[in-house]
């Protein structure tokens, strides 16, 4: 038969637990790769700055060396770890994506990777 103080540590624990379930994010990071085909005037950090501001977004980095070609365009791979929105991860690639072209300078959004392993929808890749 448990005691009253087995009871009140029980107790403890519990409220303990609850307490920082409170403080707990309500779904994980997800991790995705993201090619970004730029204009030739673009400024990396700056962009790299504005992607930081979208909502959902938690941590971006730069993969590689930037890679400015002979016609003018650049080409980042970056990584992006954010809080998905909605149900599905086909939606919120596309939606982080949509957010990404909004930038000034970034004309084309490949995803690359999402979770570690590459990704296609319909046999396609993912490109807005």
């Amino acid at each position: 038969m448990p005691t009253n103080k087995d009871k009140n540590s029980l107790r403890e624990i519990v409220s303990m637990l609850a307490e920082q379930e409170t403080y707990r994010l309500k779904k994980e990071l997800e991790k995705v790769t993201l090619r970004l085909i730029m204009s030739e005037g673009s400024h990396v950090p700056d962009t790299l700055t504005r992607i930081r501001v979208l909502p959902s977004v938690a941590v971006v980095g730069q993969k590689e060396k930037v890679d400015r070609t002979d016609q003018g365009q650049v080409y980042l791979d970056i990584y992006v770890k954010f809080l998905p929105t909605t149900e599905g991860v086909y939606k919120n690639l596309v939606s982080l994506g949509k957010l990404c072209k909004a930038i000034p300078g970034v004309k084309i959004v490949k995803v690359l990777s999402y979770a570690g392993r590459k990704i296609y929808h319909k046999g396609k890749p993912i490109v807005i």
